[in-house]
């Protein structure tokens, strides 16, 4: 598995690669936004990273030259990731935590919606600890000695 730095109109291809199969991630997803199914869900995580485009990196996740996810950062903080449900194997979930980890080093921070159980308890998994429960969201933060 590798990462590459992707265009946006690659991204978009890339969320919806990771995403639209994931039966779950409308009960998942922002609360705020009215969605209906997966692909309103990725319309609106593109558009959201699309607003703030220069300031973050977009890269794709590759297994075997084929695209099977992304993930988007600042400096200090992962703003969005997944991968295709058919690759979140142990394996490949620690794969892709690597190339996230590579990329953003031993210090970072990410935001998600306190409702995306499945999100913050894989995070948990990988070290992370909560630092804050407010509003609907929980930030939990990486510090790896």
């Amino acid at each position: 598995m590798i990462s590459k730095e992707i265009k946006y109109d690659e991204l978009y291809k890339a969320i919806k690669i990771a995403l639209v199969e994931d039966k779950n991630i409308v009960e998942l997803y922002d609360p705020n936004i009215k969605i209906e199914n997966a692909n309103d869900v990725v319309d609106d995580i593109y558009r959201k990273i699309f607003e703030i485009k220069e300031h973050c990196i977009c890269k794709g996740v590759f297994e075997k030259e084929k695209l099977i996810g992304y993930y988007v950062y600042t400096d200090l903080l992962l703003l969005s990731f997944s991968i295709s449900s058919q690759y979140r194997t142990r394996g490949f979930l620690r794969d892709f935590f690597s190339l996230i980890r590579r990329d953003l080093g031993k210090k970072f921070m990410c935001r998600l919606w306190s409702k995306n159980i499945r999100a913050i308890k894989w995070l948990l998994k990988n070290n992370f600890e909560i630092v804050e429960n407010k509003n609907e969201i929980t930030e939990l933060v990486y510090l790896k000695k």
